[in-house]
């Protein structure tokens, strides 16, 4: 048996066992294998003092952006070490590379699980707004071989048809793969009515994961917390079919592109731009980035940083419009009231906190959910439910997102008082210590059908069954 870790003298809480109290937690093997009061260690175990700080299952970001797409222009080992910082276990990029994604973890891994979806693009990934069904259904199944476990759709930039949105619903649920989606047709926006658009897409049967619900009630179409009501409505009325969450950082991303016109490309950045009156062209880009309202984001060493004014604006022409932007969009309101409220039966209606962050400077998960527990919006159980239970049970996995024997031992360390994960534990052995990143390499994990990509880029992986994820087989949440 190889050496043991042991945390000891933390508050360890558990949604899944409903476990809080302060304890000794036992690592070895890789699983946790025994949470006692005053274990006694044996010679050459790893004791680490955590005093004072809570002691959860390890954090698993549901949406991030660290493998891709290519054309975001930065170094993919940022967002890993920016990920283990930030105390997630496992990160799920909505939407990246394989590619990138192996290279990144032979380069520069820090540890930390992973896995992707690809994006589904008409012009890159698909080649049209309304590819026929055969097409579909072997762009899926392509990227399911590649390693991926399902697809994500980016409707706020490279938006289908409602009929090619629905073709790639069906097609992932018929394969049991994860499908997510940013919501925005050719028919509709970023926006509210996107959201309003999904009941009629997914039809009777449809599952889905609905991506950042708060990115959709920033005012575009009502007031804030009318849109915040009507979010709810249309995720409770979907009953189980759907799993869905918030991220926390006011700043956004998205991109400058404007065309040969001077027309902003995207309605994710047109939305912003109108939601203080600036016009959506190129000239009202260039007036947001002076006025500090937009943002370039530029890589700075080891991280990203959000430059405006002059400097901004100097980035935004040397780039000929084509940079990676910021605006601060995203109010803290709604994110608040997404992420507390609960049904007639005390259950969530959203399910999970998530930072659509990584490589982008907004990983916040846990500062965030530790501040809405000191406010009194949500219990420490409730916290840990939608850190890291709710979140493995949307992935379907099931020996991770909870601390009992035999369980992964995936395990986060915060400070109550800041809100920071101090230190990581993945798969048993450490990735961050004391606010440093000691970790290396990492595990990726894909379904049955990408074990020979995996195995030749001669990466670590994982097996597992994204059709056991809770759009497919949802069972009670602890409330």
């Amino acid at each position: 048996m190889a050496n043991r870790i042991i945390l000891r003298g933390g508050r360890i809480i558990d949604t899944k066992t409903r476990f809080d109290a302060v304890a000794d937690l036992v690592v070895s093997d890789g699983v946790v294998q025994d949470i006692v009061h005053e274990y006694e260690p044996g010679a050459g175990d790893d004791v680490i003092d955590v005093t004072g700080k809570w002691v959860i299952p390890g954090h698993i970001d549901a949406h991030a952006h660290f493998a891709g797409p290519p054309d975001f222009g930065f170094d993919s080992v940022i967002g890993l070490n920016q990920l283990a910082l930030a105390g997630v276990t496992t990160a799920i990029d909505l939407g990246g590379s394989m590619e990138v994604l192996y290279e990144s973890i032979i380069r520069g891994g820090t540890g930390i699980n992973v896995a992707s979806l690809i994006r589904v693009a008409p012009g890159h990934s698909i080649s049209s707004t309304e590819p026929a069904r055969t097409e579909v259904d072997s762009v899926i199944a392509e990227g399911l071989s590649t390693g991926s476990i399902g697809a994500k759709m980016w409707g706020g930039y490279y938006p289908l048809t409602p009929e090619g949105t629905a073709r790639v619903i069906e097609s992932c649920n018929r394969m049991g793969a994860h499908v997510a989606f940013h919501v925005g047709t050719t028919e509709s926006g970023s926006r509210l009515d996107g959201l309003r658009e999904i009941p009629e897409i997914l039809g009777s049967n449809g599952r889905l994961h609905i991506a950042h619900v708060n990115a959709y009630c920033r005012g575009s179409i009502l007031k804030p917390n009318e849109e915040v009501a009507e979010a709810l409505q249309i995720i409770e009325s979907l009953g189980t079919r759907v799993v869905s969450e918030v991220h926390m950082a006011v700043p956004n991303f998205t991109r400058g592109d404007c065309g040969p016109d001077g027309e902003v490309l995207n309605d994710v950045p047109r939305n912003c731009l109108r939601l203080r009156d600036y016009a959506p062209n190129i000239d009202g880009m260039r007036s947001a980035i002076s006025d500090g309202y937009g943002s370039v984001v530029v890589a700075a060493g080891d991280h990203l940083e959000l430059v405006s004014g002059k400097a901004g604006l100097a980035e935004f022409e040397r780039g000929d419009s084509n940079v990676p932007m910021s605006f601060p969009v995203n109010l803290p309101s709604t994110a608040f009231a997404l992420t507390s409220a609960k049904d007639a039966n005390g259950k969530f209606i959203v399910d999970a906190v998530a930072s659509d962050g990584g490589i982008l400077p907004r990983n916040v998960n846990i500062e965030q959910t530790i501040a809405m527990v000191r406010f009194g919006a949500l219990e420490p159980l409730e916290a840990v439910e939608k850190l890291s239970y709710n979140p493995a049970r949307m992935f379907g996995l099931e020996n991770k997102g909870r601390l009992e024997p035999g369980a992964d031992a995936d395990i986060t360390v915060i400070d109550p008082q800041t809100g920071v994960a101090t230190d990581t534990v993945v798969g048993g052995k450490p990735v961050l210590r004391a606010g440093k990143i000691v970790g290396s390499g990492g595990t990726v994990l894909i379904t049955d059908r990408g074990q020979s990509a995996a195995t030749t880029a001669g990466v670590s992986y994982e097996i597992i069954e994204p059709s056991k994820g809770l759009m497919y087989s949802r069972d009670s949440v602890p409330g």
